[in-house]
């Protein structure tokens, strides 16, 4: 005989078995640390590009007009000194300029010989030969300067005066350059400097002398210590922005043409600042959790400048307030808190 279950006994069945499967609520085992008060430096990010120091380089040009029949090097190739770097003949212009100037002192030398030859018979006169002597010697100088500004160009090549790097070569195989144009300029590789854009308005903040801490945009290398020595008061049409330049050795870790973030430190000051892994972001704003009776409470913040693992923080937190350090990454508003080493 089947025997039927109160309906008092089911009730209670179902609260037991209710109350089973409600969940137990767990805490997040997390790192607290209270937000203080500590100097800090304060910086500015700014990006910028390595260059070739220009005290460290050499233009080479030529003192004629010249033909260039061939390109040796390409730029950032090494050399050393007296190896060839270019090949370059006379223009036309110039081999005329040469054989006027060789008629000329002929001319002059065969007119001062006649005159001479005169005065000896009393046909022409003592002022007369010192005026034939004066043309000969200015055709003389003519021809010889031209001589030597052509010698490069007869000798057919353009040889490195100092060992270095090319920098640039701004003339190609085929050109007739002018005399005094640049053809390539070369730097002893010594030395570097760094060109940093900053904005205008922030430009009055930075000063001769500010340190810096440089890496490379591509890689993870250790930053670069070095100081600003100039700064340019005009904006680039380019960028839009101001320049302040940074000199420093030459490094394997920086090359010409590369690419830096750098930091300018415009000074310390004290500020609130709690550690940086305690800092979330949410729709690019800033947050931290902090331990407001043994529960998690998002706090919205504003962030400054960071040092040494610590960021400044200049709203939404006050002194002495802990915040989670560790563990903060599961959180949610609210959550049960369950600090590391306390039972």
């Amino acid at each position: 005989m089947t025997r039927r279950i109160p309906v008092w006994l089911w009730g209670g069945l179902g609260l037991g078995l209710s109350i089973l499967a409600l969940p137990a609520t767990a805490a997040a085992l997390v790192q607290l640390t209270p937000a203080r008060v500590m100097p800090l430096a304060e910086y500015l990010r700014a990006y910028g590009t390595v260059e070739f120091a220009p005290e460290g380089g050499r233009t080479l040009s030529l003192e004629a007009e010249s033909l260039v029949s061939q390109v040796l090097v390409a730029s950032g190739q090494r050399v050393h000194q007296g190896e060839t770097l270019l090949r370059v003949a006379p223009s036309i212009n110039d081999q005329l300029q040469l054989q006027q100037a060789q008629i000329g002192v002929r001319f002059a030398r065969t007119d001062q010989q006649r005159l001479e030859s005169l005065r000896t018979r009393q046909l022409a006169t003592n002022a007369e030969v010192q005026v034939a002597r004066q043309t000969l010697a200015r055709a003389q100088a003519t021809l010889h300067d031209l001589q030597a500004r052509l010698k490069i160009l007869q000798a057919g090549t353009v040889r490195a005066p100092i060992s270095g790097v090319v920098e640039a070569v701004t003339i190609h195989q085929g050109d007739l350059v002018a005399a005094g144009q640049p053809l390539l300029r070369l730097s002893t590789g010594n030395a570097l400097r760094i060109v940093l854009g900053v904005e205008p308005e922030d430009l009055p903040r930075v000063k001769v002398g500010d340190s810096v801490q440089l890496r490379p945009v591509y890689g993870a290398q250790p930053p670069l210590s070095c100081r600003i020595r100039q700064i340019y008061w005009q904006i680039d049409p380019k960028t839009r922005l101001t320049q302040v330049v940074v000199p420093m050795a030459a490094t394997p870790s920086l090359l010409p043409g590369a690419m830096v973030r750098a930091e300018i430190i415009l000074g310390r000051h004290k500020a609130l600042a709690i550690p940086d892994s305690a800092v979330l972001q949410q729709g690019g704003r800033a947050y931290c959790f902090v331990d407001v009776h043994g529960k998690a409470q998002q706090r919205w913040i504003e962030t400054g400048w960071r040092e040494a693992g610590w960021i400044a923080v200049s709203k939404g937190l006050q002194a002495g307030e802990k915040v989670v350090s560790l563990g903060n990454y599961e959180l949610q508003d609210g959550m049960a808190l369950r600090v590391a080493g306390k039972s």
